[in-house]
């Protein structure tokens, strides 16, 4: 088979041939049909979340399953499937109380710490293969498993967003803020997307952002917050970005009981002054992905047309060095998006 692999982590990919997987006891090989593209591969690409090199990378995935190994029961050859791309215990408390994602026995990822699915043929513990609901095509099922199942999990379970809220949303122009604002606007809410250009703000505004902040174009991101809420500051506020001096700015735009949520995370330190906590009940908090629970719920949402993948650029899998560099200068509006031969 074709697969691009990082040789070492760090460097580009290159495309190599390699045998086709075969599966294991409890595992299946899933025919790759469409995949997705966003910035946590480029950090990820860097090594910072462990693994071993070389590695086929690549967890956003749909496809069909064309082997299983013995023992395996909850798919069958031919089934559609996207996936699950946490490979956990199932065992521990946190996995026996439906939240995955705080395994205590946690194993790493779908293309870090096992081969993921940039190549023709992926090969998983068979419960990392969620069945594709009629109605959703590989490609959406492939941006759910990240960049929708992402947002729909912090929205609802973190920031818990209710009807008439005032949200904000930072990075609300990349491949998982733009279903952020799909999610928020369905579930109710009027949504003020802050980005860094006006491309990103431009594509936010067609996907529901109700308001729009160009952060490069102002000088006090806080006050343009109390500015668009009549001075009461917002309700909930989540952080794509995740670099300290975003977060702090969403921390300090929050009204009386607001909820920070921070999802994408860079090194650093935010302020929180624990009287104000105490007095206005405002929280400040992480999200951390989705569960497999969710997971199955986004499929069906997307598969209904209700939440629909936004993909700024396609291109075949073996060129997806090129959508790799237009994350790292920003260029990408949306998610990356590969494709496969048939």
């Amino acid at each position: 088979m074709k697969a691009m692999v990082i040789r070492n982590w760090g460097e580009p990919f290159v495309l190599e041939e390699r045998s086709d997987p075969e599966p294991s006891t409890g595992e299946a090989v899933m025919k790759v049909h469409a995949a997705g593209v966003g910035l946590t591969l480029v950090t990820m690409r860097t090594g910072v979340f462990g693994g071993e090199a070389p590695r086929v990378m690549g967890h956003e995935l749909g496809g069909e399953i064309i082997s299983v190994g013995d023992g395996v029961t909850n798919v069958s050859v031919g089934d559609k499937c996207g996936v699950y791309f946490y490979l956990n215990c199932g065992h521990c408390r946190w996995c026996r109380n439906g939240r995955e994602t705080l395994c205590e026995n946690h194993e790493g990822y779908v293309g870090v710490h096992r081969d993921g699915g940039y190549a023709d043929y992926v090969c998983l513990p068979s419960e990392n293969f969620i069945p594709i609901p009629k109605g959703l095509d590989y490609e959406g099922a492939a941006i759910a498993a990240d960049a929708v199942n992402t947002p729909w999990h912090c929205m609802r379970e973190r920031a818990k967003i209710n009807p008439h809220d005032d949200v904000l949303i930072v990075g609300a122009g990349g491949g998982v803020g733009i279903h952020g604002v799909q999610v928020a606007k369905l579930f109710g809410a009027r949504v003020i997307a802050a980005d860094i250009s006006e491309a990103k703000l431009s594509l936010a505004q067609e996907w529901g952002a109700d308001e729009i902040i160009n952060v490069r174009a102002i000088n006090d991101f806080t006050s343009e917050i109390k500015k668009l809420t009549d001075g009461r500051g917002v309700d909930a506020a989540v952080d794509f970005h995740g670099a300290p001096e975003t977060f702090q700015s969403c921390v300090d735009s929050l009204a009386t009981g607001g909820r920070a949520v921070v999802i994408g995370a860079q090194p650093g330190n935010v302020t929180v002054n624990p009287i104000n906590l105490l007095v206005t009940e405002q929280i400040v908090t992480g999200s951390r992905h989705s569960t497999r629970a969710e997971l199955i719920e986004t499929m069906d949402v997307m598969a209904r047309g209700v939440i629909k993948p936004v993909i700024g650029k396609r291109v075949h899998f073996t060129e997806v060095e090129s959508l790799f560099q237009d994350l790292i200068t920003q260029d990408l509006l949306g998610r990356g998006g590969l494709i496969y031969d048939d």
